[in-house]
């Protein structure tokens, strides 16, 4: 199953040019992937609060295909995949609303699960394990 998050673009996404900044497109995929957890009842606030784990992302990437403009509205798909027992990915496309068949953006994000104290590997929880049976 694929998450989809709609957005438009806004003009703190554009640089000089007037289109997104390329690592603007980073951000709002991260934003696309806050939104998925968040529809699985995974509160990030709590998960920060608690300090048990971390999630960083350890490698990112995007490829941008097309421009996108101020105004322009758009839609983030993303599909998940367990990595190991700590670590997953995200793999991320982005359309244009107004031309759902034109990929303007494809992305990805690999996270760790680790011990925010340690610094060290430790396995995904289980609501992390569930988030990612949803989306895979």
């Amino acid at each position: 199953m694929t998450y989809s998050y709609l957005r438009r673009i806004h003009l703190n996404d554009t640089d000089a040019a007037g289109v997104v900044y390329f690592t603007q497109g980073l951000v709002i995929c991260h934003e696309a992937y806050e939104e998925s957890l968040a529809e699985a009842g995974i509160s990030l606030n709590k998960m920060i609060a608690e300090g048990n784990l971390a999630l960083p992302i350890v490698h990112g990437e995007i490829d941008w295909l097309n421009p996108l403009y101020c105004g322009d509205r758009i839609q983030v798909n993303l599909n998940v995949k367990l990595g190991n027992s700590s670590e997953f990915a995200i793999a991320y496309q982005i359309f244009a609303v107004e031309q759902p068949d034109k990929l303007v953006a494809k992305a990805h994000t690999r996270h760790v699960c680790i011990d925010p104290q340690l610094r060290k590997r430790i396995e995904l929880p289980e609501n992390m394990l569930e988030w990612l049976n949803r989306w895979q």
